[in-house]
This record gives structure tokens, C-alpha cells and sequence, in this order.
């Protein structure tokens, strides 16, 4: 097997992503005009749209009629259902939870959500090869998965009240996901959980995204598919069914660390914009653990940690499905036990806070970096805080509380009265789309002037929040040419969703604004003595400490859990919206959208906290119904006669991380730290996605082997196996023409997350040797590879003797790798080797042994023995290498 560190067969293209295009420098370097012609836009008025440059000649007749809200007549609304359990007093009464967790199954092929450079339009965008795929469509298609995105569920009761806590492993929440699988689960079990499911997501920009109803969100996301909302609905509904089958007596507390991570090693402030209203930088150090325990063993059942971080350390290059550090942060919780506990991340004030963690992969020289190494870092460093705040609940079990969950739906655009918050000191001026704005932001005290007229955007507008003019020249909101302020840069979304909707082939509405954008979702939920809030949105800090300041329960019982029910972009505060930068380009209703969502969620923040139990859609809006799209343009499954079949030829354009194999079957013999590779035909993604195991030979008999499990007793799978997938033809010459294809799976040889005893970083070089093979189970097929055997790893010796002194380091090296080998060395290059070493030195009088411990760097020093030629260096493991002295 060798490797090449750039392998397409893209024909050379003149390829400009979304995201160049939203660079200055792009928009500097290529005129308006000549950005529209190449779209097939005209640069003339003749497309119905506002010039907001022209003047109004002085005698022209003036409509003096006070303007009004632009129609919404081509959305469909319905009521949401009321209430569950609605009626009589909130009673505290025995604690039962249930547990459950699965992996969700959209197809590989649909998109990863949530770069907009994922776009590929006129051409890709930065993929390995040329593939298309029908479901993608003008985004770049997923390749394969590191990890699955992973469906959990807590069900909690008491008192007569039943909810159930899920978390997805999803870009973002959606209205219509939550709805859905409230109604299916409830339709299943004969129970009402009308407002009673909390949604959350762990918002990876590395997991499959084409499920959101939202069309403005498919600038990112790619446009919704039924195949992949259906798939993730019915996963979740049937795990939420497994919790609610779990039901059983428990106990329960929730922990706070008001200083979490201080030293900025797990999660750092992404947004300086804001340190002004903070006083210096300020980032969620806010950690709350919720513990479940069962009542009767003792034994924990679900740990929930709640703090904030963004799910980017993998760019948009990245075309595997990975639950980023979230996910890490699961794992390495998970398999701290003996059995599985369900450890289930909710995002706090993600919107404003990066991953952080350390090591990773030296990717200067690399297309695609697989910083898999990285996001394993940060899983490891944020598992013993949690546990410390867990452990610390020792004392606070409580088998008995009052359990109330409320949630109402939101209107929110295209009526500017109802973003007037403050008590009516913030408001809108009326908006028409016309009339130019007077750029006065702040008045001489440093107040937001009101009413804002700046934000004159009938149809809401995105992409604010930089001090240049609009990239989609005719949408630009009038007045805001060539003014250096947070507006300048909004593009108004009835004028862009003409723009795009070309440029990256998506059904937007025929009619804006864009249904889904026009209404929300928020909770709130009661545990106790504590009170849980959801925002529909990426929640930045300003918004969390708004709601936790103004909750009408102490700040330190008050959980704001984000990425939650619905998704409306980022949510924060008006000062902070008006600092700039990129945060409030993705929301659509402007500065007050934040803060009126934030004054809603504490609206009926106080109903869950009442003795009594309301119908909290009282008072609320209706729900918008989500439209079906036209999907003739996907295909079936391609028919695959000979999937489960290992072929005798690599297929020419299989792509496994950039790897060329020699065969489909991995190699006889392979050291530690190389990869084992195993390439099969099977089956069209749209019917299902293979399983693999890995499979150890114990002996004595041929037939002796056991699947490869966790400390938990979890199977070993995800994050430690890679799975691609490769069509064939990787465009399809004819629309819908059937293809065949090809999967592969990587197992680089190191021992996985979870070994029992040797879950160490410092033991990933000591995979236990012997036989080992792969195990697939695939849509209506099954077969294992040819078996290998797993050798001693080659150490990297250097050695002299001076002075009496023999002295040396000991290395590994994985320059083809991809896992994590060292928390703070990166792993693709020379890592020290650790621990306890024999040296075994050759002399003039026979060989030696000297026993030694290697320091942090690898290095070793001893005395020398009379007459040493060379020393051969030999690690706990078995791992050997040698130099001549």
C-alpha cells in the first residue's frame, strides 16, 4: 500500500465556492456585474427588484399609505397540538428513566452540513474525485463515515408527567424533526408527548445535514431530502421507544462548575467582537453534569454533560461524517465504565466557542486533513472535569421530584411588531423595502437608537454584519451602499433566493419570505429545584447569561441548552448582534431576533415552574406545515446482483483516504500502526450502509474468533475504522442511470478507544498481536475478509556512547496515519516512545540487558557496559528497533 498525497481526476475547472464569494477579497477582485453575467443574470432592473442606489425624483407621486407586513398566504400553518396532560396541579411523586441510544442511517452520498464551501456548483469544490450525487445535487457528496451520527434518548418520569430528552447527532434542530417524532413515538406507545420531547443536536459540521425544512438553511445544508428526514425520523422514534421500554426506578441531582476550563485546553472564545460587553474575552465556562443512577443497583444509567463548543475542528474539506468533539467527549466518558451509561453532550453557548484540544495531525502537506487525532484530544482532556462535577452528586441523589415540560411555538417575521422587546424601547421601524435607512446606529449616549429603520427588510435579510457592501448587489438593503456598518453587508433573502437558487440549484419558494423562517419553537422544561431552557438557534454567551440573569430561578439552576427544537441561525443579544463579524450573517429577522426569542423562552419559563399544569400553546402561534418537494430527480436504488463480492482488481478510482491498495484484501502480515484495508462491492447507499466488525482469532480452533468489544462492552466500530464509499461510473453519464458500488474500510493498528486496560493514549501502540480479519454485514449479504496478522511495530532508534554514558531516544512513526498516538506531538509524525524499556546491547563479550525509562521525549540514558557496538531497544509491548553504536 502506498500513498498519494493528491489523487483526482477532476478535469481543471474555474471553481468559486460560496464562501470565497463572501470574502472581500473575492468581491474585490470580481465586479458585481461580472458576477451576475456569469450566472446568467442581467445587471439591468428588469428583474422586478429594487434598485436601492436610484433616486426618487423629487415630484414623484408618493404612496402615503402606511406600509404593512408582506404576505405569507403561500405558507400553510396548523395549530401544534395542545399541551400534553394539560390540567390539574404539578405533583412531585418516584423518579423512573429510561435509556437508549442508536445509530441513525442516512445515506452516504447525501451531504454534510454545515460549510457553505461544501457548495459545488460550476464544478467541485475541493472533493478528492468528480463524483456527483443525485441526492447532494450541487453540494459536494459524503465520501464515508468515521462516525455515525448517534440517536440517544433519556426518558425521565414523575408525577404522571413523561418527557424524553433526545439528543442527535445533527448540524442543527429542526421544527418538523421534533414534531414528528413527538407524534410517531406517541402514536406507537398510545401516550400524548405533545410538547413534552426536548431535541437537541451536537451541531458537527461533519454529519449529514439534508433533512432540515428550512430553505434558507439550505444555503449550507444542501436541500431537504425525504430519503434522509425519513431515515433520521424513524431511527430516532425507535430508539425514543427502547428508552421509554426502559423505565425504571432512578435517582437524579445536576452538578454545576462555574469554572470550567479556564486554561482554554478543551473549548476557546471565537468571537472577540463581543469581549467589549464581557469586559475581556468570555466563553461558556459554565458546566452543568445531569446524573441519573439507577435507584436500585446503584449502577449509573445517563450522564449528561451541558457546556458550549462549535463542532469544527474538521474543515469543509472533510467529506466523512464525523460527530467531531462532541462526540470525543462521549466516548471518552463511555468507556470509563464497566457497562454502558448513556453519555449524552448538550451544546450550552456553543455559537461563540471553538474546540480547542492539542496534538492532532501535521497537516501542512496534506489536501485533506483527517484531524480525527484532534477531536480524540478533546473527548480525553474534558472527561475527568466532567466526572469530577458527576462524582461530586454523591450526596444530592434524589429519588423523588416534580417533573413539567412546556413548549410553544413563536411567530417571528415578516411583522416587525413583534420583535419590540425591552418593554418596547427596541422596536422596528415599519419596512418597505424602499424607503433608504439613515444609518444612525447609536445615539450620542451609545444607545441603540429606535426605532431601527436600518433593518428595512420585509423579507428578512442575512448576511450582515461586515463594513462592505452586499455580495448580491440588487438585494442590499436601500440606503446601506457604501456605509460602514452592521447592515451594509445584508442581503435582503427575497432578492438573494434568486441569486441562489440558481447558482446552487435549490427549490427555494416560489413566494418569500421562506415559510419556516417565519415561526420558532421554545421550551422549558422543570427537573426539581432546577428549570431547563431551549433556544431554537446557536446560542452565543450574551444570550445564555440574558436568560440565566432574567430566569426566575437562580442562575446556577438554570440550564440554557442550544441547538434546540428549531433552528433560526445564531441567537444573542442586540449589542452583540450590532459588533459585527460573522455571527450575525446567519440569522434572517436582524439585531431584535435574538432578544425576542430570549424574552419568549422566559415567558413561559415561569409556567413550568407553576403548580399548575398549562396548556403553554395558549398564547402562542401556529406551526408551519413543511411543503413536499419534487424528488424525481433521485433515483431509486441501483439493483446490486453482487454486493458481498471481493473482486480481484482494485477498482481503478476507489478512494480510501488517498491510499492506493494493492489488493482488496488487507495484507498478510501487517505491523502496528500501518493500516489494514478491505474493499468489497455492495450495495447502493440509498438501500443501507454496511456494518463492520472486527474480528480476533482466539483460538484454538480455526473457527474460535469473537468480535473486538469496548470496556463498556460497546462493539469497536466507529472512530476507530474508517468506512468510504466509492460509485461506478462517478458521474453518471445519463440522468438516473444505475451504477454499481464499492465500499472499503481502514483500520489503522493501534488499539481502540476503550481497550481494557490499555485505553491509555500511551498504549495505542500495544494492539494485542495476532490474527485478526474484518467482518461486514451489508444490506442482504455478509462476508468476512481474508485473515492477517497483526506484528510488532518497528521503534525508531538513535543511539551513541560517550563519556561513559549510553544514551538515545526511541520513536514511532505512523507518516500514513490518522489516529491519535500522542496528546500533544503530532501523530503523523515521529512520536516518543514511553514507559519502561529492556536494552538489550551487544558488547565484545555477548549481549546485555539494562533496563531503563524512557523520559517524556523517548530518551533514555544509562551507563554503558565495556566495549558496547550496537543496542537494540525493546518496549513493553514487544515493539523492537535497533542502532549501531
Amino acid at each position: 500500500m502506498r500513498h498519494v498525497q493528491s489523487r483526482t481526476t477532476r478535469k481543471p475547472r474555474l471553481v468559486y465556492p460560496v464562501a470565497m464569494m463572501l470574502r472581500p477579497a473575492f468581491l474585490r477582485w470580481l465586479s458585481p456585474c461580472a458576477m451576475l453575467l456569469s450566472l446568467t443574470f442581467g445587471c439591468g432592473d428588469d428583474d422586478g427588484m429594487v434598485d436601492v442606489d436610484a433616486e426618487v425624483p423629487e415630484d414623484a407621486e408618493v404612496d402615503a399609505g402606511p406600509p404593512v407586513p408582506v404576505s405569507t398566504d403561500h405558507c400553510t400553518y396548523e395549530d401544534p397540538p395542545a399541551t400534553a396532560n394539560a390540567g390539574g396541579m404539578v405533583e412531585a411523586g418516584p423518579l423512573e428513566a429510561g435509556i437508549a441510544e442508536g445509530i441513525m442511517r442516512p445515506p452516504v452520498g447525501s451531504t454534510l452540513g454545515a460549510y457553505t464551501a461544501r457548495a459545488d456548483f460550476l464544478g467541485s469544490a475541493g472533493a478528492p474525485d468528480d463524483r456527483y450525487d443525485e441526492l447532494a445535487d450541487a453540494f459536494l457528496p459524503s465520501f464515508g463515515i468515521e462516525t455515525r451520527p448517534m440517536g440517544k434518548v433519556l426518558a425521565l418520569r414523575a408525577g404522571g408527567e413523561t418527557v424524553l430528552l433526545i439528543k442527535a447527532d445533527m448540524g442543527l434542530a429542526d421544527e418538523a424533526v421534533t414534531h414528528e417524532v413527538a407524534r410517531r413515538v406517541g402514536l406507537a406507545r398510545g401516550i400524548d408527548l405533545s410538547g413534552k420531547v426536548l431535541f437537541a443536536t451536537s451541531h458537527s459540521h461533519s454529519q449529514f445535514s439534508q433533512y432540515t425544512v428550512n430553505s434558507v438553511l439550505w444555503v449550507g445544508l444542501g436541500r431537504q431530502r425525504q430519503l434522509v428526514f425519513e431515515r433520521m425520523v424513524s431511527d430516532l422514534v425507535e430508539i425514543a421507544g427502547r428508552a421509554l421500554d426502559d423505565l425504571r426506578p432512578a435517582r437524579m441531582a445536576i452538578a454545576h462548575d462555574p469554572a470550567f476550563d479556564l486554561e482554554d485546553r478543551i473549548t476557546r472564545d471565537r468571537r472577540p467582537q463581543n469581549d467589549v460587553l464581557h469586559g475581556g474575552p468570555r466563553k461558556d465556562h459554565d458546566l452543568f453534569v445531569i446524573r441519573v443512577d439507577d435507584r436500585e443497583s446503584g449502577q449509573p444509567m445517563a450522564i449528561v454533560p451541558v457546556f458550549g463548543i462549535h463542532g469544527t475542528v474538521l474543515g469543509a474539506e472533510n467529506l466523512l461524517a464525523a460527530n467531531e468533539g462532541p462526540g470525543a467527549i462521549e466516548r471518552a466518558i463511555e468507556e470509563r465504565f464497566d457497562h454502558q451509561v448513556l453519555v449524552m453532550h448538550m451544546q450550552g453557548a456553543g455559537g461563540d466557542v471553538s474546540p480547542a484540544g492539542s496534538g492532532g495531525l501535521d497537516c501542512s502537506d496534506a489536501r485533506v486533513c483527517y484531524n480525527f487525532a484532534r477531536i480524540e484530544t478533546i473527548g480525553r482532556l474534558a472527561a475527568d472535569a466532567i466526572l469530577t462535577a458527576w462524582a461530586g452528586l454523591d450526596d444530592e441523589m434524589v429519588d423523588e421530584l416534580a417533573i413539567e415540560m412546556v413548549t410553544r411555538h413563536i411567530e417571528l417575521g415578516p411583522n416587525w411588531e413583534n420583535f419590540r422587546i425591552r418593554g418596547g424601547a427596541l422596536e422596528y421601524a415599519p419596512m418597505d423595502g424602499v424607503t433608504p435607512v439613515d444609518n444612525i446606529i447609536y445615539d450620542d449616549a451609545g444607545n441603540v437608537v429606535s426605532p431601527i429603520d436600518d433593518f428595512n427588510a420585509p423579507y428578512g435579510a442575512a448576511l450582515c454584519g461586515e463594513a462592505n457592501n452586499s455580495f448580491i448587489p440588487f438585494s442590499q438593503i436601500p440606503g446601506t451602499v457604501r456605509q460602514a456598518n452592521p447592515y451594509s453587508s445584508c442581503s435582503q433573502v427575497n432578492g438573494a433566493v434568486r441569486f441562489l437558487s440558481r447558482l446552487m440549484n435549490l427549490p427555494f419558494e416560489e413566494h418569500m419570505p421562506s415559510c419556516a423562517t417565519t415561526r420558532t419553537v421554545v421550551s422549558a422544561l422543570r427537573l426539581g429545584d432546577h428549570l431547563v431552557l431551549t433556544v431554537p438557534g446557536e446560542t452565543n454567551t450574551t444570550i445564555v447569561d440574558y436568560l440565566r440573569q432574567n430566569s426566575p430561578i437562580a442562575e446556577e439552576r438554570t440550564l440554557v441548552i442550544g441547538y434546540a427544537q428549531s433552528h433560526v441561525g445564531y441567537v444573542m443579544t442586540v449589542e452583540d448582534w450590532l459588533l459585527m463579524g460573522y455571527e450575525p450573517s446567519i440569522n434572517v429577522w436582524g439585531p431584535l431576533e435574538g432578544e425576542y426569542i430570549g424574552e419568549q423562552i422566559l415567558a413561559i419559563a415561569p409556567l413550568a415552574l407553576s403548580p399548575e399544569r398549562e396548556d403553554a400553546t395558549v398564547g402562542g402561534a401556529d406551526r408551519y406545515v413543511p411543503r413536499v418537494l419534487d424528488e424525481s430527480d433521485v433515483p431509486p436504488p441501483d439493483p446490486a446482483p453482487m454486493a458481498g463480492t471481493v473482486e480481484p482488481v482494485v477498482y481503478s478510482q476507489l478512494y480510501v483516504r488517498g491510499l492506493v491498495l494493492e489488493s482488496n484484501q488487507p495484507g498478510a502480515s501487517l505491523p502496528r500502526l500501518t493500516s489494514a484495508t478491505f474493499a468489497w462491492m455492495g450495495e447502493s447507499p440509498k438501500s443501507g450502509t454496511p456494518d463492520i466488525r472486527i474480528e480476533r482469532h482466539v483460538g484454538p480452533g480455526e473457527d474460535d474468533w469473537e468480535i473486538l468489544r469496548r470496556r463498556s462492552g460497546r462493539v469497536v466500530e466507529d472512530q476507530d475504522v474508517l468506512l468510504f464509499h466509492t460509485p461506478n461510473p462517478l458521474v453518471p453519464e445519463e440522468p438516473l442511470q444505475q451504477r454499481t458500488h464499492r465500499w472499503a474500510v481502514e483500520w489503522q493498528l493501534v488499539t481502540p478507544w476503550g481497550t481494557p486496560e490499555l485505553d491509555r493514549v500511551e498504549d495505542r501502540f500495544g494492539l494485542p498481536l495476532g490474527r485478526y480479519r474484518f467482518y461486514v454485514a451489508g444490506t442482504g449479504y455478509e462476508l468476512r475478509s481474508e485473515p492477517f496478522e497483526v506484528v510488532a511495530a518497528p521503534i525508531q532508534v538513535e543511539a551513541s556512547v560517550a563519556g561513559g554514558r549510553l544514551r538515545g531516544a526511541a520513536r514511532f512513526e505512523a507518516a500514513q496515519g490518522w489516529r491519535l498516538l500522542h496528546m500533544s506531538v503530532r501523530s503523523n509524525r515521529p512520536v516518543p516512545a514511553n514507559g519502561e524499556v529492556t536494552l538489550r546491547v551487544s558488547t565484545s563479550s555477548g549481549p546485555q540487558e539494562v533496563s531503563a525509562v524512557l523520559d517524556a521525549e523517548g530518551r533514555f540514558d544509562v551507563e554503558a557496559p565495556a566495549g558496547a557496538t550496537a543496542v537494540e531497544v525493546i518496549d513493553r509491548f514487544g515493539n523492537v528497533g535497533s542502532a549501531t553504536l
